[in-house]
């Protein structure tokens, strides 16, 4: 069995309720009119507690009621139920509009440009890498240098 709201003008009355609906579709058609679905809390007194405790069992067979207690230790009972309403739609909340956001502050140039002579600095702090004396030069246009201490070929 699927879930069913009484259709009712308040909570108390929704637990007497024996007018049900399964879809808002079908609320609507039942109350020839808009309805919404709302949720309630009942807090009986002590002189009614066992009326509406009856009523809130039969309420919790069928689905739609909920069965609380406040700090006290006295019942709330949670009802939903199918409300009709005034047939004006809700205005949705109009969010507050936003403060424009500060501008960021644009480090570009900071990235891309460089200070004048900051490349000459650069390469001036830039060691040189020294060739390996033992590395052959295949393409170079002069003859290998002997090492000191050895006697030239040509010679």
């Amino acid at each position: 069995m699927t879930l069913q709201y009484p259709l009712a003008p308040n909570a108390r009355a929704a637990l007497d309720s024996e007018v049900t609906a399964r879809t808002i579709a079908e609320a609507r058609e039942l109350n020839n009119g808009p309805v919404e679905l709302i949720a309630d809390f009942v807090r009986p007194t002590p002189a009614e507690r066992e009326e509406i405790q009856a009523k809130a069992d039969r309420g919790i067979a069928r689905g739609f009621v909920q069965l609380y207690e406040d700090a006290k230790g006295n019942p709330v009972i949670a009802v939903s139920y199918w409300k009709p309403s005034t047939g004006k739609p809700r205005p949705k909340p109009v969010p507050p509009p936003r403060p424009p956001a500060a501008p960021r502050e644009d480090h570009t140039d900071d990235l891309y440009f460089n200070k004048p002579g900051a490349k000459e600095a650069a390469a001036a702090r830039k060691r040189k890498k020294l060739p390996d004396p033992n590395q052959m030069d295949l393409f170079g246009s002069e003859s290998p240098k002997p090492a000191k201490g050895l006697p030239d070929a040509d010679e």
